[in-house]
């Protein structure tokens, strides 16, 4: 029998076709577009609750499919950047 090795959790996981829900331990996820902008930003509040972002912007727009970055902030101001690429549905 062989040892697999422990893996680290998923910084995010797609959430049904609503989303992605976040490491319930992020104090704070941003997308950022390929200039480094943010289009979307949430802090994580007193609720335990992750933090989940559905693809809109600042304006509730979807955005546009193209390469972004998720910037996730963890406890002791340890940060995670992440790049994806968003594919908008038809």
């Amino acid at each position: 029998m062989t040892n697999l090795p422990n893996r680290e959790p998923r910084p995010f996981k797609r959430c049904g076709n609503s989303g992605f829900e976040f490491d319930p331990t992020a104090t704070e996820v941003a997308i950022l577009d390929r200039s480094g902008r943010a289009v979307w930003k949430k802090s994580k509040g007193e609720l335990p609750a992750p933090i989940r972002w559905n693809g809109n912007d600042f304006t509730g727009q979807m955005v546009q499919t193209g390469d972004y970055i998720c910037k996730i902030v963890y406890p002791n101001d340890k940060i995670a950047y992440l790049p994806f690429v968003f594919m908008k549905k038809s």
